[in-house]
């Protein structure tokens, strides 16, 4: 039975939240100061989740969204938010995590805004319906994929490929399969790994087809597979990352920030917070895109044998010892005390479930400087609260948007132990 809501705020994954009768309602694509009518469809946590059927009295924030799948597509939540105030909420999430937490934290640094058309990564969903492929994302909480003509987030090389992908894998892909494109944009061309979504083997003309493809769309690397034993279709230039002075070729399907103003604002923050330290460790390294390239000695831990093998390669071409990497799960096995009383800093850069164990043992280290990155609000709040309890001060944190109109924020934060 559809319901009439007063929206009194956004909640942390863009949904519009009400209450009504002691019930909370999560409502998508509503927004704060609007009423609305909504069809209940399912709990929710603690509360229940429901569908947008009208806005009867819309916010002076609402705007007409840029991309005509929004509301469909489910990579975006927030493109009929008033820029400005949705900038705002995104660094809000992260000033509320902190106060929920009893964290110390300074004004914050100016924040990186999102800006359209700039994602250099992307991975787009195929999959072959009789003569034609699907080519784009998942809609929102479905399995269904919706047929991309444009997306207003990525970078236009990225968008470019849709159309040679849905031509070259509707020859190679059975009618009903699947496959993932995940595309980087990387400073040697555009980098692709194509993953079906159950093995598939390749036939010779079915090779050559990628071929072709790769040569059509001017990629750098065409590979095909699962990240961790990919097959290389070919490499007609290195995906190379320029990281200051050095260069990094990425493996297939590599995790690289998001988008190219996002980190080099990280470096920044890592070259001025981490100061003239002669020694560093890069925790949750990845292909070392936050400290390669920084002067001074530099230890990089990655539990992902890909990117270890990477960085080392980078390593040795640097020569002098400069360099170090070690393949090590930081969840399992994180830098001891003692081990991290070697360093005169910490950059650090957890997945979302932050670093629970690793920061029990920075607390318990004699390291001044911490640079931690993260990419979720709550795991950041949790951990900043075990330094703060350390002796640490929250000294300086940046919000940065590379996920542009979703409910993901990122920042980076310096962390300083003694007095001030």
């Amino acid at each position: 039975m559809p319901l009439t809501l007063d929206i009194l705020e956004m909640g942390a994954r863009g949904d519009g939240i009400a209450e009504l009768d002691g019930e909370r309602y999560f409502v998508p694509f509503a927004l704060p100061g609007e009423v609305v009518e909504a069809e209940p469809i399912d709990k929710r946590g603690e509360g229940i989740a429901a569908d947008l059927l009208e806005v009867l009295s819309p916010s002076r924030h609402r705007e007409t969204p840029p991309c005509t799948h929004f509301g469909i597509c489910g990579g975006c939540a927030l493109q009929h938010w008033r820029h400005d105030v949705y900038s705002a909420w995104k660094a809000g999430l992260i000033e509320r995590a902190l106060k929920q937490r009893g964290v110390v934290a300074p004004a914050f640094e100016p924040p990186l805004l999102g800006t359209p058309g700039e994602r250099r990564r992307v991975d787009f969903v195929l999959r072959r319906q009789g003569k034609r492929v699907l080519a784009g994302f998942h809609e929102r909480g479905s399995a269904r994929v919706v047929d991309v003509g444009t997306c207003v987030i990525a970078r236009p090389a990225l968008t470019a490929l849709l159309e040679p992908l849905r031509a070259t894998l509707a020859e190679v892909l059975p009618d009903g399969a699947a496959a993932d494109a995940i595309a980087n944009e990387t400073d040697g061309g555009l980098d692709v790994l194509l993953r079906p979504h159950r093995r598939l083997g390749l036939s010779i003309d079915q090779r050559q087809r990628l071929v072709g493809l790769a040569e059509r769309a001017n990629l750098a690397r065409l590979s095909w597979g699962d990240r961790a034993n990919p097959d290389p279709i070919v490499t007609r230039r290195p995906p190379l990352l320029v990281l200051g002075e050095v260069t990094v070729e990425p493996p297939p399907g590599a995790f690289l920030q998001a988008t190219k103003r996002g980190e080099q604002a990280m470096r920044e923050a890592v070259t001025a917070w981490a100061g003239d330290a002669p020694k560093v460790a890069d925790l949750f390294a990845g292909v070392g895109s936050l400290s390669l390239g920084r002067p001074g000695r530099l230890a990089l831990f990655e539990s992902d044998k890909p990117s270890v093998t990477a960085v080392d390669a980078a390593a040795r071409k640097i020569g002098g010892n400069r360099v170090a990497v070690e393949r090590r799960d930081l969840f399992r096995n994180p830098l001891l005390e003692k081990e991290l009383n070697a360093f005169d800093a910490i950059v650090l850069d957890p997945p979302r479930a932050g670093a629970a164990a690793q920061v029990a043992e920075i607390a318990r280290s004699k390291v001044k400087r911490a640079v931690y990155a993260s990419c979720d609000p709550g795991s950041f709040a949790r951990d900043a609260r075990a330094l703060q309890d350390a002796g640490y001060r929250l000294e300086k944190l940046k919000p940065i948007d590379q996920f542009l109109w979703s409910g993901h924020v990122e920042a980076v934060a310096l962390f300083v132990k003694g007095l001030a």
